[in-house]
C-alpha cells in the first residue's frame, strides 16, 4: 500500500519539474487522502510538506526567477529523500530533519534582495515570535468561535514571515506547519461549527477546538525534548489532516464558498466599509475628479 504514496511522491516531482506548482499542491492533498486510506495518518504529513514545496516554489518565481531552478532541484531532492524513507515504521525525526535541510536551502530566496542584503540572520528572534504567538494564541482562544477571525492564518503567516526573514530552530519549523496545518482544519472547522444549530454538539466542537490549543501551547511552551516535540506535532498533523481531507469530503472547496456569497458581514463591518467609500467619493468630489 505505500506504493501508493511512493506514486503519488513521483508524480509530484514531475509535476514540479515541469512547473505544474497547482499540480504539485494538488498531489500534496490526493497524499493525505491516501494516506489516510491506507490507514497510515503519520504520512499525512507528507501531503503538507509537498504543498509547502508548491508554496514555496511558487514565492521564489514571483521574487526572482533566477532562483527558480536551484531551489526547484532542492524541492525535488527533499521530495525524493522522503520517498526513499518510507516502509513499514518511518522515524519522525528524519521527515522533519529533512524538512530542514530544504527550508535551510530555500529560505534566502523566499525574501527579496532589499531584505536579504539588509536583515541579518537571527533565530533568537524566530523564537521570540513563537513564543509571542503561542501566548497570544492561548489568551485569544475566545475568538476561535467567531465568524471573520484570522487567527490561526494569522500566527502561521507571521512564522512564515520570521523563518524566511531571520533563520530558525528547529522547533519553529515544526510549530510554523503545525498551525499551517491546523489553519486548513481551521477554516472548516468555523463554517460547520457555524452551521451547527445544536447547542449541544456547538460545545462538543468547542470542545475539540480548545483541547487542540491546550495540547499545542503545552508542547510548546514547555520545551519538550526535541524528539518528543516531533513524534507529538506529527500525531497533531495527522489528526487534523484527517479531520481537514473528512471536511473537505463533505463539504468541498469551504475557502470559495467563505470568499464568495457564503459569508454575510456583519452589520457594523459594512458600515465601515460603506462609510470609508463615502469618505473617498467626497474627496474625489472636491478634487473635480
Amino acid at each position: 500500500m505505500l506504493e501508493t504514496i511512493k506514486q503519488d511522491i513521483s508524480v509530484a516531482i514531475e509535476e514540479l519539474k515541469r512547473d505544474n506548482l497547482d499540480l504539485v499542491n494538488i498531489i500534496g492533498n490526493r497524499i493525505a487522502t491516501d494516506s489516510m486510506i491506507i490507514k497510515r495518518n503519520d504520512l499525512i504529513i507528507i501531503g503538507f510538506l509537498c504543498k509547502e514545496i508548491s508554496l514555496e516554489i511558487r514565492r521564489v518565481k514571483k521574487i526572482n526567477e533566477k532562483n527558480l531552478l536551484r531551489c526547484k532541484d532542492a524541492g525535488r531532492k527533499f521530495l525524493e529523500g522522503i520517498s526513499s524513507l518510507l516502509g513499514d515504521k518511518i522515524e519522525n525525526k528524519e521527515i522533519w530533519e529533512k524538512y530542514q535541510n530544504y527550508e535551510k536551502e530555500v529560505r534566502k530566496y523566499l525574501i527579496g534582495d532589499i531584505e536579504s542584503s539588509i536583515y541579518k540572520e537571527s533565530p533568537d528572534f524566530t523564537k521570540e515570535t513563537r513564543t509571542m504567538l503561542l501566548e497570544h494564541l492561548n489568551g485569544n482562544r475566545r475568538l476561535l468561535i467567531k465568524k471573520g477571525n484570522r487567527l490561526v492564518e494569522g500566527m502561521a503567516s507571521e512564522m512564515s514571515r520570521g523563518i524566511y526573514t531571520y533563520g530558525f530552530y528547529p522547533e519553529d519549523l515544526v510549530f510554523y506547519l503545525v498551525m499551517k496545518v491546523f489553519s486548513g482544519y481551521y477554516d472548516y472547522f468555523i463554517y460547520d461549527y457555524h452551521l451547527e444549530e445544536s447547542e449541544e454538539e456547538k460545545t462538543k466542537k468547542e470542545k475539540e477546538i480548545n483541547l487542540y490549543i491546550d495540547n499545542i501551547y503545552k508542547l510548546f511552551s514547555a520545551e519538550s525534548n526535541l524528539n518528543v516535540i516531533y513524534e507529538e506535532s506529527t500525531k497533531i498533523i495527522g489528526e487534523l489532516g484527517t479531520k481537514w481531507r473528512g471536511y473537505f469530503i463533505n463539504l468541498g472547496e469551504i475557502r470559495m464558498i467563505m470568499e464568495g456569497r457564503g459569508i454575510e458581514l456583519p452589520p457594523e463591518a459594512k458600515k465601515e466599509i460603506e462609510e470609508g467609500l463615502a469618505e473617498v467619493f467626497e474627496r474625489k468630489v472636491k478634487k473635480g475628479k
